[in-house]
């Protein structure tokens, strides 16, 4: 607990102390899940030199070299239900970066909720690097490509949620100009899932999946944003 304190800081280290209690008393029936949304402009100005042995490819249907990342097959193919492109970032047949963006209406899939975007705006999740590329420039190079996309189809910003408990994604993030607009607390204990946030509507209690609680980031396209 003092090694999660001097890392985290108090709040989050007892969340994160709970979270872990929860998860091995129940597997993954239980939780704390502690979110902090972040808003991200999107610019099509280069960050970094371009490497030319790296090709990207957006998909908007799954593909079967999606499988080279560790996630369960069946969440991948299930992510293209809703509105939501992939970029791919090869190097040679290698799959060694992706992420992920969601248009319109998009449905967390830890927790029960659904993010409403403003037409301007993409859901950006799960940026993921392979681990020996992770101490390079590919993050970097991920986002720059995926920003000039975005820039082309007139995005204007981006909005994605990381875990309180991942540091080094919110850091990441922060490095790229992400600032916090927002924070929710969702406790699940098996079907029951309580949400506490700054975000209307601030507060959901919830059995089962019928009514997920639905956040509206489109007050802060304009809006100054301002830290939780």
């Amino acid at each position: 607990m003092r090694a999660l304190r001097r890392e985290y800081g108090l709040r989050v280290a007892l969340g994160l102390a709970v979270d872990r209690l929860l998860r091995r008393i129940s597997g993954q029936r239980c939780g704390l899940y502690w979110y902090q949304f972040y808003q991200q402009p999107v610019s099509d100005q280069s960050l970094v030199r371009e490497d030319p042995s790296l090709s990207y490819l957006w998909l908007d249907q799954h593909e079967p070299i999606l499988e080279q990342i560790p996630r369960p097959v069946a969440n991948l193919r299930a992510r293209f239900e809703q509105e939501v492109k992939c970029l791919a970032v090869l190097k040679q047949e290698e799959l060694i970066a992706c992420a992920w963006f969601g248009y319109g209406r998009f449905h967390e899939d830890e927790v029960r909720c659904v993010y409403q975007l403003p037409a301007n705006a993409v859901w950006d999740f799960d940026v993921y690097v392979t681990p020996r590329y992770r101490l390079g420039r590919t993050f970097a190079r991920t986002w720059q490509a995926a920003n000039a996309q975005l820039a082309r189809e007139g995005v204007a910003h981006s909005f994605s949620r990381i875990s309180a408990y991942n540091r080094h994604s919110i850091l990441s993030h922060q490095r790229l100009g992400a600032v916090q607009v927002g924070a929710a607390l969702f406790l699940r204990l098996g079907p029951l899932q309580l949400m506490c946030s700054n975000l209307a509507p601030w507060v959901s209690l919830t059995l089962g999946s019928a009514h997920a609680p639905e956040l509206d980031f489109g007050r802060f396209v304009c809006a100054p944003v301002s830290r939780c």
